[in-house]
C-alpha cells in the first residue's frame, strides 16, 4: 500500500481521476471473467449428469461460446483502454522528467551526465509505466478475480474452500519473505549495469578516432562484453525468480485436490469438475499476481528516479517563470564576484571587471583557470557565490536572465548542430523561420555560395552534430545563429581554437567586418593564440585566486 501511495503521488490531478475509471475497468473485467466461468458450469453440469441428448448439448455449447466471444471482444476494448492511459502517463512523465533535468541547469546536468540522464528519461520512464503501473492493474484484476471465485465457491464447498486457502497463504509468504529484498537489488544492479553500458557505448562511438589509431578497442569490447555478461546474470536471476509463481501455484493446486478428495462433502465428481473449471482462471491469476508482485519489486527503482526527478507537485505543462526586461546601453559590470564549484573547488576571489558597449575584449589565462566559467557566470547558468554582476546596473538573476538571453549569442568550441535543417539551426528555437533573414545572415557570415550549392539549399539536413559540416562551417552558424536572432553580445569560447590558421584568419576577418556594420556588437572572445588576440581590442588575463 506504501508503494501505490509513492505512485499516486507522482500521477497529476486529472491521472488520479482517470487512475479510478481504469480500476473500474479492472475489476469489470474480473466480473466478465467469473461470468463466463459461471457460463461453462451448466455444460458442466449436463455432461456430468450424463446429458445424452447431443441437441441440447450443443445447444448449451453454442450458447457458451457466443458470451464468451462477446466477453473477449470487451475485454480487449477495456484492455486497450487501460493501455491507452498508461501509455498516456508514460508520455508525461517523460517529459516531465525531461523538462525537469533540463530546467536544473548546466551544472546539474554537468554533474549528473547526459548518457544517464537520457537513459533514465527514456528507458526508466517507460519502466514505471508498462514494469510498475501496469502489473499493479493486472495483480488487482486478478485479485478482484479470486476473491470473485472464491466467494462463488463460498457458497458451494467452504470447507474446501478455505483449506486451499489454508495452503496458498503460508506459500505466498514464504515467496514474499525469500524473495523481495533479493529482487529489488537484482533490479539496482540491472539499472547500474544498463547506465554504464549506456555510457560505455557513447563513449566509444564518439572516441572512434583516438581508439582505432591506438588499437584500444578490444579493451573496450571487453569492457562491453563484461556489461553484458552483467545484465544478462541479472536478468537471469531475475527470470529464474518468476517462475517460482508457477510451481507454487500448481502445488497448491495439487495439494487443495488432496484436500478436496480427503475432505470434501457432496458429489464427489461433480465437485472435483467445478473445482478444475475455477482452477483454470484462478490458476493464472496466481500465477499473475506472483509474476506481477515480482516485476514490481524489481523495477522500485524507477519510482526513487522519479521522485527525485520530478516535482512532488507536477503540474500540466512547464511554468515559465515571468521576468524582467534589461537594456544594455553601457555596460557589463562583474563586480566582487567569488565563485567555488559546490564540490569546494575555489575559482574566483572578487574579481571585478567591466565590459563596454561595442568593444571587442579578448580574455587569456592558462588552462583551468575559469575562462569558461566566467562565461557561464556571464550567461546567468551559474550564480556567484560573492558579489554581482550587472547589466547597465541591473542585476543578473534569475528574474531577468530571459531577457539578458535574448540579447546574448553564444559560441563554443564545438558549436550544437541538430538534425535538421539548415535553416532550423540558423533560426533555433523561432517558431517561424524567416527565410530571407536566414539567407541574409548567411551573407554576412560567407555562407551564402556554400548553401546555394547545397542539395535543398537551406532547407538540407545537416546531419546528426553536424556531420556534413566541416568545423569552420559549424563556427559560422553559430554565429550566424546569435546574428540572426540580433544579439547585442557575442561570447566565442575559444570557437576558433581547433581550426586551422587560414580558417581562423578567415573567421577573425569577418567578425571585423561584421562589427563594422553593427557598431553596437560587443565580443567577448575566449582565446590562446596570439593571431585571434591581436583582432580584440584589450585583452584580459585571468589568475589563479591566490
Amino acid at each position: 500500500m506504501k508503494s501505490w501511495k509513492r505512485i499516486y503521488r507522482l500521477l497529476t490531478p486529472a491521472e488520479r481521476k482517470t487512475s479510478w475509471k481504469v480500476i473500474g475497468t479492472v475489476g469489470l473485467g474480473a466480473l466478465l471473467d467469473v461470468v463466463g466461468l459461471a457460463v461453462l458450469v451448466p455444460v458442466l453440469f449436463f455432461l456430468l449428469e450424463g446429458g445424452e441428448d447431443r441437441s441440447t448439448a450443443l445447444l448449451f455449447c453454442g450458447g457458451a461460446l457466443g458470451w464468451l466471444l462477446l466477453k473477449d471482444g470487451c475485454s480487449v476494448r477495456l484492455s486497450q483502454y487501460q493501455h491507452r492511459f498508461l501509455l498516456a502517463v508514460y508520455r508525461r512523465v517523460s517529459e516531465a522528467l525531461f523538462t525537469s533535468y533540463y530546467d536544473r541547469g548546466w551544472l546539474f546536468i554537468r554533474r549528473k551526465g547526459s548518457v544517464r540522464m537520457a537513459y533514465e528519461v527514456n528507458f526508466v520512464c517507460y519502466a514505471f509505466a508498462l514494469n510498475l503501473l501496469a502489473p499493479w492493474l493486472r495483480m488487482t484484476g486478478d485479485a478482484l478475480l479470486l476473491c470473485m471465485v472464491t466467494v462463488a465457491l463460498l457458497f458451494y464447498s467452504p470447507l474446501t474452500v478455505l483449506s486451499l486457502y489454508l495452503v496458498f497463504v503460508p506459500l505466498l509468504w514464504v515467496y514474499n519473505r525469500a524473495i523481495r529484498q533479493r529482487v529489488k537489488a537484482y533490479g539496482e544492479a540491472e539499472l547500474q549495469a544498463r547506465r554504464e553500458q549506456s555510457s560505455r557505448v557513447s563513449e566509444t562511438l564518439q572516441g572512434y578516432t583516438e581508439l582505432e589509431l591506438n588499437a584500444a578497442f578490444g579493451s573496450v569490447r571487453q569492457s562491453f562484453v563484461a556489461g553484458v555478461e552483467q545484465i544478462s546474470t541479472c536478468r537471469l536471476r531475475l527470470e529464474t525468480v518468476q517462475r517460482l509463481p508457477l510451481c507454487l501455484s500448481e502445488l497448491g493446486i495439487v495439494v487443495g485436490l488432496t484436500l478436496l478428495t480427503a475432505g470434501g462433502t457432496g458429489e464427489l465428481r461433480m465437485l472435483t469438475g467445478v473445482f478444475a473449471m475455477a482452477s483454470l482462471r484462478m490458476l493464472p491469476a496466481l500465477r499473475g499476481m506472483l509474476s506481477g508482485w515480482t516485476q514490481v519489486q524489481n523495477s522500485f527503482y524507477c519510482l526513487r528516479i522519479l521522485e527525485e526527478g520530478i516535482d512532488p507537485e507536477p503540474t500540466e505543462g512547464r511554468q515559465v517563470p515571468e521576468g524582467r526586461e534589461l537594456t544594455f546601453d553601457k555596460e557589463i559590470a562583474v563586480c566582487g564576484v567569488s565563485y567555488a564549484y559546490p564540490d569546494g573547488e575555489q575559482v574566483f576571489d572578487r574579481l571585478t571587471l567591466h565590459i563596454r558597449k561595442g568593444e571587442y575584449v579578448g580574455i587569456c589565462g592558462e588552462s583551468g583557470v575559469g575562462k569558461s566559467t566566467l562565461f557561464c557566470l556571464l550567461l546567468g547558468f551559474l550564480e556567484p557565490t560573492r558579489g554581482e554582476i550587472t547589466v547597465d546596473g541591473t542585476r543578473l538573476d534569475a528574474a531577468t536572465r530571459a531577457a539578458w538571453h535574448r540579447k546574448v549569442g553564444y559560441v563554443p568550441q564545438e558549436v550544437y548542430i541538430r538534425n535538421s535543417s539548415l535553416a532550423d539551426n540558423i533560426a533555433l528555437g523561432a517558431a517561424v523561420v524567416d527565410r530571407e533573414k536566414v539567407w541574409h545572415t548567411l551573407r554576412q557570415v560567407r555562407l551564402e555560395a556554400w548553401a546555394a550549392a547545397l542539395p535543398q539549399q537551406i532547407d538540407t539536413i545537416l546531419g546528426e552534430g553536424g556531420s556534413r559540416l566541416s568545423g569552420g562551417q559549424k563556427q559560422r552558424i553559430g554565429i550566424a545563429r546569435a546574428l540572426y536572432k540580433e544579439a547585442e553580445v557575442l561570447l566565442l569560447d575559444e570557437a576558433t581554437s581547433a581550426l586551422d590558421n587560414a580558417t581562423e584568419r578567415a573567421i577573425n576577418e569577418m567578425l571585423a567586418d561584421i562589427r563594422k556594420v553593427q557598431g553596437g556588437l560587443t565580443i567577448l572572445s575566449i582565446a590562446h593564440r596570439e593571431s585571434s588576440l591581436a583582432y580584440c581590442q584589450r585583452r584580459m588575463t585571468l589568475n589563479r585566486p591566490s
